[in-house]
């Protein structure tokens, strides 16, 4: 992407996000200044993005908490702390331009990772639902993109949601020290069951995992957070603290063509016939190319058809992005953010897909859907945007 362009989607960013304030200036300000937003023309093929600078910079503040620039960053000096006057740019700037290099090569070698805990408060009603109709059976949850694996540790954390009559209903472990919240929409149909089965096995694949006992990496995932939300860098904190002690197994790979061992590996040893393996993705399909996601739900349709275990896959994506869930009639414009859906195998033979509902990408609010529809298409949209931030 040329230097043109890289501004007019610094100038998008600021624009979708003004509700942000130290994002918005910086992203407004940087779209005007062609030596700072030069820094993304390091960025590798599809990676120029303004989230991208934004998490460079932010790392830098984290690294260095002496800088000026960084008592702008809740993240840094807490939220309390902040300055609530004056403007933050000038001192951006100049740290920005003091460390220009660094930025440099940490956006021609990073990606955005965004590791939003609190996913998991749409995502453990999700997966209760679909572990409903085997309750018996221990799960064996298998996450596709899943960056450090924080999400394949849900059944650690307290997920609670609350309904419009202010009634909350809480899965996993209600002491845990990670919280995580959403509210159920006024027309949403009631929650079915609330409890989680035991998870046997946590297993995980992505492109380019961190590891939660590198301090470099977790400064990473926390510098791709938004400063200007301190409660998600918080609860990102207290998971990755949680997690460390005892981490998912993780691998590195291509999500598609990886797919087939990661669910050997994941069974291996364990008895089939008391085994439930729900696979999940969260915003991971938008970054596969279209024409390649039917190669998972092969692979997942040939293991439950040669092991005999039951298979789940829960997503949680753009609307359109996970296959056999395009948009479906009824669907409103209201009906924006992450389409949940399920595709299930028992015993070999595949259920009608289902949406399930829909939901804020970050777990803000969820819409549950009464009956859940079957997905007959009315039409597939594109997918939604490259990161939800």
């Amino acid at each position: 992407m040329g230097l043109a362009g890289i501004r007019d989607g610094l100038r998008r960013f600021a624009a979708d996000y003004a509700h942000l304030p130290l994002y918005h200036r910086i992203a407004s300000a940087a779209a005007d200044d062609e030596l700072v937003a030069a820094i993304l023309t390091h960025a590798r093929p599809g990676q120029a993005r303004a989230v991208l600078l934004l998490a460079a910079i932010h790392d830098l503040m984290l690294s260095r908490p002496d800088l000026p620039a960084a008592r702008w960053y809740s993240s840094v000096v807490g939220a309390p702390n902040v300055p609530t006057t004056g403007d933050p740019w000038p001192e951006i700037r100049a740290a920005v331009l003091d460390h220009r290099e660094q930025l440099e090569q940490v956006v021609a070698t990073r990606n955005t990772q965004t590791n939003e805990v609190n996913r998991a408060a749409y995502l453990a009603p999700l997966l209760a639902d679909v572990a409903a109709d085997l309750p018996d059976r221990d799960l064996v949850l298998v996450e596709l993109g899943c960056s450090a694996g924080l999400l394949l540790a849900l059944d650690r954390y307290a997920v609670q949601l609350t309904d419009p009559s202010g009634r909350t209903v809480t899965y996993g472990d209600p002491a845990s020290p990670v919280r995580c919240a959403g509210r159920l929409t006024a027309d949403s149909a009631p929650l079915g069951s609330a409890q989680l089965p035991r998870v046997r096995a946590h297993r995980g694949i992505d492109a380019d995992p961190p590891s939660l006992r590198d301090p470099s990496a977790v400064r990473w995932l926390e510098a791709c957070l938004w400063p200007d939300q301190p409660a998600r860098v918080e609860r990102f904190a207290a998971a990755a603290r949680l997690v460390a002690d005892d981490p998912p197994v993780v691998v590195t790979g291509d999500l598609v063509d990886g797919l087939p061992q990661l669910l050997k590996d994941a069974t291996d040893g364990l008895d089939p016939e008391q085994l439930h393996v729900v696979v999940f993705s969260s915003w991971a399909l938008t970054y596969v190319e279209r024409a390649r996601r039917p190669e998972l739900v092969t692979t997942m349709a040939e293991f439950a058809s040669r092991s005999g275990i039951p298979v789940s896959w829960a997503t949680a994506e753009p609307a359109g992005a996970a296959p056999g869930m395009p948009l479906v009639g009824g669907w409103s414009a209201d009906d924006s953010g992450t389409v949940l859906g399920v595709r299930a195998w028992r015993e070999g033979a595949e259920r009608p897909p289902l949406v399930w509902g829909t939901c804020h990408p970050h777990g803000e609010w969820i819409r549950r859907w009464q009956p859940a529809r079957p997905a007959h298409p009315t039409r597939s949209p594109p997918d939604g945007p490259a990161d939800s931030g």
